[in-house]
């Protein structure tokens, strides 16, 4: 009940961006739906009454005070997805530091996760992932970017309770990690 508190609070709180990173742009394009979640939530949601016995409460709380954003883009629209993969394309050969960490290949999809270093070998302090192929049976273009200090042991169950599609690979590099 709890997990369910925080998660409706995720997704219920108004977000302020203030920095326009590489994929901001597709936030206010027709067509696209979007998910953005920034510190200042995170912040507000370590303060929340919760239960700190409850061990994956304090996971849970553990993981969301590290994080600085999580951006989510998706899109069924083919001219949009196309310049969804062109901007990814662009972040990749330009961001510093940003190296790929696994490609998959199965079912219509292809996906991508990239990552920079962060404090540990188990800890990254960005995590991009790119999907684009067939979801459900519709083509999608599917953008994540989260920033922080990000326990790669921990990220996928987040991920997953968001339902973000792809997420379910990111659990193959958290069992790789263990």
């Amino acid at each position: 009940m709890k997990k369910l508190a925080l998660l409706a609070a995720i997704f219920i709180a108004p977000m302020v961006i203030h920095a326009q990173s590489a994929f901001d742009s597709f936030e206010d394009k027709k067509d696209v739906t979007s998910f953005v979640a920034t510190k200042n939530m995170f912040k507000l949601l370590s303060k929340m009454d919760l239960d700190s016995n409850d061990p994956e409460t304090k996971e849970y709380l553990s993981l969301i005070n590290s994080l600085e954003n999580i951006k989510i883009f998706t899109t069924d629209n083919p001219s949009v997805a196309k310049d969804m993969n062109q901007a990814v394309s662009n972040y990749v050969a330009k961001a510093n530091g940003l190296a790929e960490l696994m490609r998959v290949k199965d079912d219509g999809k292809n996906i991508k996760f990239y990552s920079k270093e962060g404090k540990s070998e188990n800890h990254v302090s960005e995590l991009l992932m790119h999907l684009d192929g067939k979801i459900d049976g519709k083509d999608m273009s599917v953008i994540m970017s989260i920033t922080g200090n990000i326990d790669l042991k921990k990220i996928s169950k987040l991920t997953k309770d968001l339902n973000v599609p792809g997420s379910e690979e990111l659990k193959n590099i958290d069992q790789k990690k263990q």
